[in-house]
């Protein structure tokens, strides 16, 4: 079990961070979030662009524009309201492929059908669809579940049990299909749907990623120790490294944490 279980974020040099990666040049950081839950998003999505791009894809973030400075300001959605085009989105291309990855997208479960009473939608931290998916979107409407290619959702906490086999029912919700034994293969670039927690995984969260594995179902979880592909440098507090470095127990998570690095965060878009 990990020495602290206390999550790793430094919240202030992850949004400078984060500013650089998308061009920010104003001071205000509020627009990567108020709250570390909500950094932590904008950190999994900016990584996720960075995934696409060592990948060979061509990257481009489109952002809203502003109506009364008519300037097109960068704004993720760190809220289950609003209207898509209000909010900045990425379209990846590669060859004649195009898709979007769009941050807090409500989307349609699998087993959704119109003729029912109630709509069944989730916002999804992360959602890769198919190109123009969302165009139109009103704020209480969902893109079709057959336009969703992907997703992965963030957690700024260690992993247990529960939000471990909380992220299986999810994954039924939106795409039974992966877990399946024999479920469709995707482009080699596009994540299975994962969950990416800022944190370790827990003693009791590992015996249920081994039942995942035995039942080979397409699904991942990443964490601190095995970090997302394409994942930016993580930033962490100081005397949470000073604390399990100085405990014999977490010398070699220490180390393992300190390989984590990536290229300049100067994606040029």
């Amino acid at each position: 079990m990990p020495a602290s279980r206390k999550p790793w974020v430094e919240v202030d040099s992850t949004k400078e961070d984060l500013a650089r990666f998308f061009r920010q040049k104003s001071k205000d950081l509020s627009k990567f979030g108020s709250t570390v839950n909500q950094t932590f998003e904008a950190y999994l999505f900016a990584s996720t662009l960075s995934h696409y791009r060592q990948k060979g894809w061509i990257v481009d973030v489109v952002n809203p524009l502003n109506r009364e400075t008519k300037q097109r300001d960068f704004k993720l959605k760190f809220s289950t309201r609003g209207i898509p085009s209000n909010f900045s989105y990425a379209v990846c291309t590669k060859n004649s492929v195009s898709v979007e990855l769009r941050h807090q997208l409500r989307v349609s479960t699998a087993h959704y059908r119109q003729a029912q009473g109630y709509s069944a939608n989730v916002c999804l931290d992360l959602a890769v669809i198919k190109r123009g998916a969302a165009e139109g979107l009103g704020d209480r409407d969902a893109a079709d579940n057959s336009e969703l290619i992907t997703f992965g959702e963030a957690k700024h906490m260690n992993a247990y049990a529960e939000l471990v086999a909380g992220f299986v029912g999810l994954v039924h919700e939106m795409q039974p299909v992966r877990l399946k034994p024999k479920a469709p293969k995707l482009h080699p670039d596009h994540q299975c749907p994962f969950l990416f927690i800022s944190g370790y995984i827990l003693a009791t969260a590992k015996g249920i990623l081994e039942t995942v594995e035995r039942r080979k179902l397409d699904i991942a979880v990443f964490h601190l120790e095995a970090p997302l592909p394409g994942e930016l440098k993580r930033r962490v507090k100081k005397a949470e490294v000073e604390k399990r470095v100085a405990k014999p127990k977490a010398k070699k998570a220490a180390k393992k944490f300190s390989e984590i690095h990536q290229d300049d965060l100067d994606i040029p878009f």
